[in-house]
Protein backbone atom coordinates (compact mmCIF):
# COMPACT_ATOMS: atom_id res chain seq x y z
CA UNK A 1 0.00 0.00 0.00
CA UNK A 2 1.35 3.61 -1.05
CA UNK A 3 1.64 5.62 2.45
CA UNK A 4 3.47 9.39 2.45
CA UNK A 5 6.80 7.81 3.56
CA UNK A 6 6.44 5.43 1.21
CA UNK A 7 5.95 7.59 -1.88
CA UNK A 8 8.73 10.08 0.22
CA UNK A 9 11.39 7.12 -0.22
CA UNK A 10 10.59 7.36 -3.96
CA UNK A 11 11.44 10.68 -3.75
CA UNK A 12 7.92 12.16 -4.00
CA UNK A 13 8.35 15.65 -2.72
CA UNK A 14 4.83 15.17 -0.69
CA UNK A 15 5.03 18.56 1.51
CA UNK A 16 4.28 20.13 -2.00
CA UNK A 17 1.80 17.74 -3.24
CA UNK A 18 -0.25 17.78 -0.49
CA UNK A 19 -0.45 21.24 -0.33
CA UNK A 20 -1.78 21.70 -3.30
CA UNK A 21 -4.36 19.28 -2.30
CA UNK A 22 -4.62 21.84 0.89
CA UNK A 23 -2.87 19.19 3.31
CA UNK A 24 -5.76 16.96 2.89
CA UNK A 25 -4.34 13.40 2.80
CA UNK A 26 -7.25 11.23 1.15
CA UNK A 27 -7.84 14.31 -1.45
CA UNK A 28 -3.83 13.91 -2.49
CA UNK A 29 -4.10 10.09 -3.07
CA UNK A 30 -7.24 10.23 -4.76
CA UNK A 31 -5.45 12.80 -7.02
CA UNK A 32 -2.49 10.39 -7.14
CA UNK A 33 -4.50 7.51 -8.99
CA UNK A 34 -5.90 9.80 -10.96
CA UNK A 35 -2.78 11.08 -12.35
CA UNK A 36 -0.61 8.15 -12.46
CA UNK A 37 -3.66 6.22 -14.17
CA UNK A 38 -4.04 9.05 -16.71
CA UNK A 39 -4.27 7.76 -20.30
CA UNK A 40 -1.84 10.11 -21.70
CA UNK A 41 0.70 7.85 -20.44
CA UNK A 42 0.23 4.73 -22.36
CA UNK A 43 -0.55 7.73 -25.33
CA UNK A 44 2.86 8.52 -25.02
CA UNK A 45 4.05 4.85 -25.17
CA UNK A 46 2.10 4.27 -28.25
CA UNK A 47 3.40 7.83 -30.35
CA UNK A 48 6.85 6.78 -28.90
CA UNK A 49 7.02 3.41 -30.44
CA UNK A 50 5.02 4.79 -33.81
CA UNK A 51 7.73 7.31 -34.11
CA UNK A 52 5.04 9.99 -34.05
CA UNK A 53 6.97 13.29 -32.15
CA UNK A 54 4.72 15.69 -32.45
CA UNK A 55 1.67 13.80 -30.75
CA UNK A 56 4.69 12.45 -28.08
CA UNK A 57 5.32 16.05 -27.36
CA UNK A 58 1.41 16.64 -26.73
CA UNK A 59 1.03 13.31 -24.39
CA UNK A 60 4.51 14.06 -22.45
CA UNK A 61 3.59 18.21 -21.72
CA UNK A 62 -0.01 16.55 -20.69
CA UNK A 63 1.88 14.18 -18.42
CA UNK A 64 4.50 16.86 -17.14
CA UNK A 65 1.72 18.91 -15.87
CA UNK A 66 -0.05 16.56 -13.73
CA UNK A 67 3.35 15.10 -12.75
CA UNK A 68 4.20 18.83 -11.59
CA UNK A 69 1.11 19.52 -9.59
CA UNK A 70 1.42 16.08 -7.77
CA UNK A 71 5.07 17.06 -7.33
CA UNK A 72 6.33 13.45 -8.19
CA UNK A 73 9.15 14.58 -8.37
CA UNK A 74 11.08 11.68 -9.73
CA UNK A 75 8.93 11.27 -12.88
CA UNK A 76 8.57 15.07 -13.35
CA UNK A 77 12.20 15.33 -13.69
CA UNK A 78 12.72 12.96 -17.00
CA UNK A 79 9.82 13.91 -18.20
CA UNK A 80 10.48 17.49 -18.29
CA UNK A 81 13.68 16.51 -20.26
CA UNK A 82 11.85 14.15 -22.65
CA UNK A 83 9.35 17.16 -23.79
CA UNK A 84 12.26 19.76 -23.94
CA UNK A 85 13.68 17.14 -25.99
CA UNK A 86 10.44 16.12 -28.36
CA UNK A 87 9.68 19.86 -28.04
CA UNK A 88 12.87 20.46 -30.27
CA UNK A 89 12.53 17.08 -31.93
CA UNK A 90 15.48 16.00 -30.57
CA UNK A 91 17.43 12.60 -32.23
CA UNK A 92 17.28 10.53 -29.19
CA UNK A 93 16.11 7.17 -28.14
CA UNK A 94 12.54 8.14 -26.30
CA UNK A 95 11.99 4.82 -25.99
CA UNK A 96 14.75 3.74 -23.55
CA UNK A 97 14.12 7.39 -22.06
CA UNK A 98 10.84 6.76 -21.29
CA UNK A 99 11.06 2.91 -20.15
CA UNK A 100 12.20 3.69 -16.47
CA UNK A 101 9.32 6.48 -16.57
CA UNK A 102 6.52 4.13 -17.33
CA UNK A 103 8.22 1.54 -14.93
CA UNK A 104 7.86 3.99 -12.04
CA UNK A 105 4.59 5.12 -12.74
CA UNK A 106 3.16 1.35 -13.10
CA UNK A 107 5.47 0.25 -9.65
CA UNK A 108 3.45 3.75 -7.46
CA UNK A 109 0.10 2.58 -9.83
CA UNK A 110 0.30 -0.88 -8.59
CA UNK A 111 0.70 0.25 -4.82
CA UNK A 112 -1.99 2.56 -4.71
Amino acid sequence: MLTIQKLQEYGVNTKEGLSRCMNMEKFYFRMLGMGLKNDAFDKLEKALAAGNLEEAFEQAHAIKGVVGNLAITPIYKPISEMTEQLRSKEAVDYVTIYKPIKELRDKLVSEL
